[in-house]
This record gives structure tokens, C-alpha cells and sequence, in this order.
């Protein structure tokens, strides 16, 4: 043939392959239709509803919709990896002017390392292939031959043409000389496939994007090649993640299926490499592991989100009036917290209180975000309506100590929220448990979460001579917090070396449980209990490479070896004492306390001060010549140091002293130094309450302000919400049983009508809310201060104490027969895990009713 009819030949070729092509697409297209037609004949041919219709098409529509958005997404991304930088800029200034922060960055940048991994690409997916082919595959597929699935393969591996980009890397020059950290900004949008098959299934992932802040920490630096010792690999906050599904899967690639699938995506991730985990790589075998793979918190944050003002309203009602169901999400890391929802409002009072490890202090933020909720039967964030999100600064909570402040919600078209938050550093003294045990005994008359006085550390090194060849790992309990150790297969003597970190009540009740726990039958190899006690006991509350003997173990010779320590939490001074700054901690706080609870006078540091007291007004007399007059009262000066220490000797004046006309012997007796004849001032309890007669405090007040005065004494004794108190005697008594003695109750509210209350306490030890938890004690008729004395009892384990919180109710029972109102006149809510053997009987501040919710 010659060359002309060969491409005559080829010309022919390519129009009856295109001609076929457009065949076989209009025949694909006229079947399609055809089938949409037969579909709609045979609803309404079998009378079925309309709706099985519908709801099939509202999903295909919102399915490709979807996939149009993440396209446009992944398209844009991805021209950006590809693209230059230099020319990216080129374009972004030709719709804007940049800042100065673009031009010189706080990252510097590395083109260079961009296009080296460019270059290597290709080689490392040849990398990845053999990797999933010759190791990932034979094991997986001997992993579910157990589940008597078989014939699982990779069909695809394609690593794709983009590679992942650096955008911006900073080396940090004031850490320690021992560590050296760089931050990296990493993004991936690559055009990689991963398809599997298994039993004639195939399912894959596509275009898989991901992008965040990395860090690596080089340390401990050595003496010998490489010159580092290990390498710590982590993203500083939750990375963002997103994929496309083929074959099979892409059946969950639906609204609210796709969002449980992508939030197991990241938790997996976040488990693995977002702090406060870390993915450790040991390069030198002489260094401490301990210290590389589970190094100690810089601290904790305390985290209380009070309320919220003008949120959005996203659930609009009739006349354009409406109200949204606000609830918070915060983030640190991996640590995710949420607070309940607060129905029909834009001004929601949350008090809710949590505690989040903080690992690095410097580029680490906590985000918050504000979500009004709406149902979902899939319980997705789907449907819920986005109100704004707020940041707080890591660095800036640590410099601080504390910040108390509203922050404007962003990405929303109005909303604040109110929040403190408190760093507390860790601390190697014991001592020091009482005094934070105090500071969460007054934070928990603010909310009911359960709060924290220290931070373990548990380092599982080994175990030596289990039984039978078990696949072995570890699990760990305290309180309600439960960790795992990864399994070790086929072995007596496993070896795991895995750290882990729990947030303690209060040591001197709680205790560790260590299994040993066989995964392939579920059974205990052994079991240990350690008393968290003993740690106090040890100096700088550590116990180093302990190995303990298994309960339940056949033979009795098995054991584990861990590492614990314990760190108590100290609450931060700020770190910064310029002008202007934030006050220290303690400043001026009986100043801007307004009617403060005898929980929050103990919160309040204690200042040694000397007043001269004023007598009262039937024994005062002119002084005598040289003498100077005595101060009017109340006055307080600081003691000077060589003063602070000298022993001060107090006794009490009762108001019946003073009013009998004993006030010159009651002025002696209020407490002297042996040198100075100077008095220590009285406690605050004395200073607002009134403990110390009326009558010597309103001799320096004008006569228009007595009443007031009274008024504000009366106001303080019925509690800081002005419903009155209840005095309680709780205890845990020696045959671990919770006693309750409910003593009095005083200053409660009469009814509108001026008519007095029936009252009667009423107690739950929850979460228990059932009949045999309910305990009640008899109604008194018509008081509004009745006494009860009496005594009620819970049977309680001692490991059980700390999961429990003692809810107790003053009820007003009024009315005939049947027709009976109740209604709740106080509440209090009692933390088990943090009472005090010390303090048994106390006065309670009744507080309004809390929401029940979901305990």
C-alpha cells in the first residue's frame, strides 16, 4: 500500500472509532433515560409514595454538588503546588496589595527543598508500590484470614505526579542548647489512587488532601554521627484532611455518612502524630526513650467558657423573630471538649470548665468554635449551623498565668464569648496538693465538670513471664480515663516502651490499674492496683523501672515494669510585669469581687495586715495630749517582713461581749504581738459577713448608710444568690459508706403571697437517679430556717468515690391533697472524689436549680 491509502487507512480508523464512540455514549444516554422514565411509570403504576422518589434524587443532587465544590477546591490547590512561587505572587498582586508580612515573612522560605522532593518523587511512588505490594499486603491478608476473608489485593498504587510542598520553614534560636525545632508548613493536594479488592469488592481513595503545621524536634543532641539522637514528629493542631471515594465507598460519599467517615480520618491521624501525640524516631540506642517518646507537659490550661452574647439567630421563627441552640467545640491538639447545649437563646450561660494538657508553648493555638445545633439522625455536625469561631494563643495564656476576657467570634456577623482561662505549671512538691485541692473545691461551685489537681505520667517498659504465648498489651485505668498499649505478638517477655498521661483528681483517693490483657482470647494475664498515694511519699514524686508482681497470673511469677510520675498542678504567676500588663494573681481581687462566696474568699490569697481598731462609740474618748488618735476602721497595711513572722495570739468577740459592755477587755483580746501590740486583721468571712458586731462596724458609717449596711450583712448570710444555706456533714466513713448528716437550713425565700415554705432536702448520689439513690428527709411546715439533723447513708467502693457527686435539693412542698406544687428553692452539687476528711460539716450556698442533663 502506499503511503496515501495507509493514511486514508488511519483516517477511516479514527472516524469509526469516534463514530463508535458517539454510539455507544447516545445509546448509554437513551438507555439512561429510559430507565429514569420506566422508574417514574412504575411509581405511580404501584401507587408508591412520592417521596421514595425524591429522596433518592435530593441526595444525587447534593452528591454532585459536593463533588463540583471539592473539584474547584482540589483544581486550585494543586495549581498552586505546581505552580512557582514567584508566580503565584505575581497574580495574587494583581488583585491586591500585599502586606509586609507577605514580602518578609516569619517563614523563610525553601524553594530549593521543593523542588528536590520534586525530583525524587517519581522514585519514592516506585518506593510506596513495592512497600504496599510485598509488606502491607501479605499482612493484612494474613490478618483477615482469621475473619475468613480472603482474596484481598492492591489493584491500583499511583502515587501520583504532584508531590507534597513546603511553603515556609522557621528554625526557632531560643531553645534549649540540647534541641533544636523547626516548624514547616506542609500541604499535599495530589492526584495519588489507592484502589483495593477483596471477595470481588473494590473500593479505593482519590485525590487525597492534607495540610497543616508540622514540627520536628531534634533532640537530644549528641557527640557522635548523626550528631542528633532522635526525632519527634507531630502536627502542632488537627491537620486538614480530605479525600474523594471510588467503587464501593463511594457510597458513604454522602452529606452527614462523609462526615463521620472524614472525622475517623483525622482522629486516627490525630492519634498517631497531633499533640500531645507524637510520631518518635530513636536514631542513637544510648539516650533516654522515656524522655524522647514521652516527655513531660510544659503545663496544663484550664479552660472555662462562662457565656456567650449576641450569637446569630439561625432558627428563624414567625414574624422574622427566631433564637438559635448554641453549644462550643474546643480544640487544643487532638483534645476535643464540648459543652452541652443551651436551648432558645442568643445569650447562652454555658459554666463549663475543662482541663487540656499543653505540650509546646509557642504556635500552638485553642480553637473554639460556636455551633447552633440542629437534629440529625446520623448525630453529624451536618446540619448543625456554623456561629463563629475565637483563638487564644498558647504563648500568650502561658505569659499571662491568667486571662479573663470576651473574644469576638469571627467568620460570623456578630457574637462574643466570654472566657478564662488559666495556665498551671506542674510541680515535683507534694505539699503543694492542699492548696490546688482547695482552688477546684471553689471553681466547682461554678460548674459541675469534674476538675484535676495533678498530672500522671505512666511509662510501660515490659512484662516478664506471661503465660502461654499470648499477643499482649496493656491497659491502663484511672478514674474514667482507660489507655492501651499497641500488642506485641507471640511473646512471654513483651517489650512495649510506650508512655502515657492522665489527668488525676486527687491523688490521695485514686488509684492505677494496670491489665495484661491477651488479644487474641480476651483473657487477664494479670492485673496490679497501685495506690497513687505512695507517689507522695517518694521523692520528686517519682517511682523509676518498679516492677510489679500480677494478680491472677498462673505461677505468680509474672510482673510489669513501669516508670510513674506525678506532677502537681501550681497555679502561674504572669510572667510579665510591665506596665500595662495583666494584674498578678491575687491583685485587687477583694476590690472587684462583687459579694463573694466563702468558696471564693478561700480561693483568695491570704495577706498579713495590722489594723487599729476603733471602739465603740459609748467607750470612745478624746485623746490625751501626745497621744495619737486611733484610725478609723477598716484599715489595712501590710505586715512588713521582720513583722509577718511574729506570733500573733486571736480570740473571738461575740456580739453579746460587745453589746454587755465588755468592749475595752474585747479590744485586748482582739490578738496582739508580743512586741508591737499589733493586731492581725480579721478574716474576710468577718469582714463582709458581719461576724464582728454591727454596732463597732456602723460606728464610723454615716447614719443614711446604716441600713444599707444591714441590708448588705442580711443579703451575705442568705448565700451569694440570696436563697439561703444548708449545713452539711459529709464524709466517708470507715465501712465504705458515703454519710450524709443534713443539719439546717437557713434564710430560705418566702412564696410571692408572703406565705411561709414547707421545705424538705432531697438527695441523689448521681448519676444514679433511681429510686434506691433517692433520699429524703421531712417536710417542716411553715419555716423558713428548719432544722433537720438527719442522718443518711450510701454504700459506696472506694474506687467508685471519685466517679460520684452528691446532689442535694431544698424543695418547697405546698398545697392540699393532691394538689401539691413542688419547686426547687436551692441546689448544691458535691464533687465525691474532693472531700475534705478535715472539713466534714461546712455551710453550702444554695444555688438556682441546675438543668438536669445527661450525666
Amino acid at each position: 500500500m502506499t503511503e496515501g491509502e495507509v493514511h486514508t487507512a488511519e483516517v477511516a480508523d479514527d472516524v469509526g472509532k469516534a463514530y463508535g464512540e458517539w454510539f455507544k455514549g447516545y445509546i448509554r444516554l437513551f438507555g439512561r433515560r429510559c430507565l429514569e422514565w420506566l422508574l417514574v411509570y412504575l411509581f405511580g403504576y404501584y401507587n408508591a409514595s412520592f417521596g421514595w422518589l425524591m429522596a433518592p434524587l435530593f441526595f444525587l443532587v447534593l452528591r454532585d454538588k459536593r463533588a463540583k465544590e471539592k473539584k474547584v477546591k482540589f483544581d486550585i490547590v494543586r495549581s498552586l503546588a505546581n505552580a512557582n512561587e514567584k508566580d503565584v505572587l505575581f497574580e495574587i498582586q494583581r488583585f491586591s496589595n500585599l502586606p509586609s508580612w507577605v514580602t518578609f515573612p516569619d517563614m523563610e522560605r525553601v524553594e530549593w527543598l521543593n523542588k528536590i522532593i520534586r525530583q525524587l518523587w517519581p522514585y519514592a511512588g516506585h518506593y510506596v508500590k513495592d512497600l504496599c505490594k510485598y509488606t502491607i499486603e501479605p499482612s493484612i491478608r494474613d490478618a483477615l484470614k482469621g475473619y475468613k476473608i480472603s482474596g484481598f489485593q492492591f489493584e491500583k498504587i499511583i502515587l501520583g505526579d504532584t508531590p507534597p510542598r513546603f511553603s515556609g520553614v522557621k528554625v526557632y534560636d531560643d531553645t534549649s542548647r540540647h534541641e533544636i525545632i523547626m516548624d514547616a508548613d506542609f500541604a499535599y493536594a495530589g492526584d495519588c489512587k489507592f484502589e483495593v479488592r477483596m471477595a470481588r469488592i473494590r473500593a479505593g481513595i482519590k485525590d487525597l488532601q492534607i495540610s497543616g503545621r508540622i514540627r520536628v524536634v531534634m533532640k537530644p543532641l549528641v557527640r557522635q554521627v548523626p550528631l542528633v539522637g532522635g526525632l519527634q514528629v507531630f502536627f502542632l493542631n488537627n491537620p486538614d484532611v480530605d479525600f474523594n471515594l471510588i467503587g464501593v465507598a463511594d457510597v458513604f460519599d454522602m452529606p452527614g455518612i462523609s462526615d463521620i467517615l472524614r472525622s475517623i480520618v483525622i482522629e486516627q491521624i490525630a492519634n498517631m502524630m497531633v499533640l500531645p501525640n507524637r510520631f518518635p524516631i530513636q536514631l542513637v540506642d544510648d539516650i533516654n526513650v522515656v524522655e524522647l517518646k514521652c516527655p513531660m507537659p510544659a503545663g496544663v490550661i484550664r479552660l472555662h467558657v462562662i457565656e456567650a452574647k449576641n450569637l446569630m439567630k439561625m432558627d428563624v421563627g414567625v414574624m422574622g423573630m427566631g433564637k438559635s441552640d448554641p453549644y462550643c467545640i474546643l480544640y487544643l491538639g487532638a483534645q476535643k471538649f464540648q459543652t452541652k447545649t443551651i436551648n432558645n437563646t442568643v445569650n447562652p450561660k454555658w459554666d463549663y470548665c475543662c482541663e487540656a494538657s499543653a505540650n509546646v508553648i509557642r504556635r500552638q493555638r485553642i480553637l473554639i468554635e460556636c455551633w447552633d445545633y440542629d437534629y440529625s439522625p446520623l448525630k453529624s455536625y451536618e446540619n448543625d449551623d456554623f456561629l463563629g469561631r475565637a483563638n487564644l494563643d498558647v504563648y500568650s495564656i502561658w505569659k499571662n498565668g491568667e486571662m479573663d476576657m470576651w473574644v469576638p467570634l469571627s467568620d460570623a456577623k456578630s457574637g462574643r464569648l466570654h472566657i478564662r482561662a488559666t495556665w498551671l505549671d506542674l510541680a515535683d512538691a507534694s505539699n503543694l496538693l492542699e492548696v490546688q485541692l482547695e482552688e477546684i473545691r471553689a471553681l466547682q461551685n461554678l460548674t459541675k465538670n469534674p476538675l484535676h489537681s495533678s498530672v500522671l505520667l505512666v511509662w510501660v517498659d515490659s512484662a516478664k513471664k506471661l503465660n502461654s504465648i499470648p499477643d499482649p498489651f496493656v491497659r491502663l485505668h484511672v478514674g474514667n480515663s482507660t489507655m492501651e498499649t499497641t500488642p506485641r505478638l507471640r511473646t512471654n517477655d513483651p517489650v512495649w516502651e510506650e508512655g502515657f498521661t492522665f489527668l488525676v483528681r486527687n491523688p490521695k483517693t485514686q488509684e492505677l490499674k494496670v491489665e495484661v490483657i491477651d488479644q487474641k482470647t480476651g483473657q487477664v494475664q494479670g492485673k496490679a492496683e497501685i495506690d497513687l498515694n505512695t507517689l507522695l511519699r517518694e521523692k520528686s514524686l517519682e517511682i523509676v523501672g518498679e516492677e510489679y508482681i500480677l494478680s491472677g497470673a498462673s505461677g505468680g511469677l509474672a510482673s510489669v515494669k513501669l516508670t510513674l510520675t506525678l506532677r502537681v498542678f501550681k497555679t502561674a504567676q504572669k510572667r510579665d510585669d510591665g506596665d500595662g500588663g495583666p494584674k498578678e494573681k491575687g491583685e485587687a481581687e477583694l476590690v472587684e469581687l462583687e459579694n463573694p462566696t466563702p468558696a471564693d474568699i478561700k480561693a483568695l490569697p491570704v495577706t498579713k495586715s495590722v489594723d487599729t481598731p476603733t471602739p465603740p462609740p459609748d467607750q470612745a474618748a478624746p485623746p490625751a495630749a501626745g497621744q495619737t488618735p486611733p484610725a478609723p476602721i477598716p484599715t489595712s497595711v501590710p505586715l512588713p517582713a521582720s513583722d509577718a513572722d511574729a506570733p500573733v495570739v486571736r480570740e473571738s468577740i461575740t456580739e453579746s461581749e460587745t453589746l454587755s459592755g465588755g468592749g475595752d477587755n474585747a479590744v485586748e483580746e482582739i490578738g496582739v504581738t508580743a512586741a508591737e501590740h499589733l493586731k492581725e486583721s480579721p478574716s474576710i468571712d468577718e469582714m463582709i459577713c458581719g461576724t464582728v458586731s454591727p454596732i463597732m462596724q456602723m460606728a464610723a458609717l454615716p447614719t443614711g448608710t446604716q441600713e444599707d449596711h444591714l441590708r448588705k450583712r442580711v443579703i451575705c448570710n442568705a448565700g451569694e444568690h440570696n436563697l439561703g444555706r444548708i449545713q452539711l456533714t459529709v464524709k466517708y466513713g470507715p465501712r465504705n459508706n458515703l454519710v450524709i448528716v443534713v443539719h439546717k437550713v437557713e434564710y430560705l425565700q418566702k412564696e410571692e403571697d408572703g406565705e411561709l415554705p414547707d421545705p424538705y432536702v432531697k438527695l441523689y448520689l448521681l448519676p444514679d437517679r433511681s429510686k434506691d439513690s433517692k433520699r429524703k428527709t421531712d417536710v417542716i411546715k411553715d419555716d423558713c430556717s428548719p432544722v433537720y439533723d438527719e442522718r443518711f447513708e450510701y454504700s459506696v467502693a472506694p474506687n467508685e468515690l471519685t466517679q460520684r457527686t452528691l446532689d442535694v435539693c431544698v424543695i418547697n412542698k405546698k398545697g392540699l391533697l393532691h394538689f401539691q406544687r413542688s419547686s426547687v428553692m436551692g441546689q448544691i452539687r458535691l464533687d465525691c472524689g474532693l472531700l475534705d476528711p478535715n472539713k466534714a460539716t461546712e455551710w453550702y450556698d444554695l444555688r438556682p436549680e441546675i438543668e438536669s442533663d445527661s450525666e
